[in-house]
């Protein structure tokens, strides 16, 4: 298997301002996964997707500011990307998406993903996911300065017959390259069905605000 793995680490953000190279540990944030997927040995290539220089170790070539905007889905950046890989002679079986903004994780944990995946013969991506807890039957909701339950029935029967709900962490995505190399390549497609890696409580925090990063730092402090 000839593997790519992509970090995504373009110079803007919307909700936090430029959090792929936020500082945490004085190390930026990016640099977590980068180590991560390194120590993992699973991949041929490194590639670092970003429209500034980054890590020329790690950049082949930069990312175009067209596919860098809010409405750019990240598919069309793996297709954009493995076609550029193939114009370079380089064609890959895997790809993984691995967010730079993901530093709880750990090497062990993209080698147990890819294992499952490509165990299961790469039918469907392999996405990484999380459980709500508690679930989501127990949700409530702020109306009118009083809080009630989002559905009464479900909220108040026996917690045992809670439903279990799993949500994406944004952590990383395994995919076949077949599908992106396709001549009709539709990025809809792809995000239909999902073979679930389920992570632990303590690993599955996207940082999108202040407080997530704040978090972050305090469980990283912890180890």
């Amino acid at each position: 298997m000839k593997r790519l793995v992509i970090i995504p680490a373009k110079k803007l953000s919307l909700r936090l301002k430029r959090k792929n190279f936020l500082l945490i540990n004085n190390k930026q944030m990016y640099k977590y996964t980068l180590k991560n997927v390194l120590h993992s040995k699973l991949f041929e290539t490194v590639h670092i997707s970003s429209n500034i220089n980054v890590d020329k170790k790690f950049q082949d070539f930069l990312r175009p500011n067209a596919l860098c905007n809010k409405n750019t889905s990240l598919n069309k950046v793996i297709h954009w990307t493995l076609q550029k890989f193939k114009k370079q002679g380089k064609i890959f079986d895997t790809v993984c998406l691995a967010y730079a903004t993901a530093p709880l994780l750990e090497p062990k944990d993209f080698k147990k993903a890819c294992k499952k995946f490509e165990m299961k013969n790469n039918k469907f991506p392999l996405l990484s996911v999380a459980k709500y807890y508690p679930s989501i039957d127990e949700s409530m909701m702020i109306n009118k300065n009083y809080i009630k339950p989002i559905n009464k029935k479900k909220f108040f029967q026996d917690s045992k017959k809670h439903k279990e709900y799993y949500f994406d962490t944004g952590s990383f995505i395994f995919f076949h390259c077949k599908y992106f190399y396709k001549k009709k390549f539709s990025s809809v497609k792809l995000n239909n069905i999902f073979t679930p890696f389920v992570l632990p409580r303590k690993k599955s925090i996207d940082i999108n605000t202040r407080d997530d990063l704040n978090f972050v730092k305090f469980l990283i402090k912890a180890k």
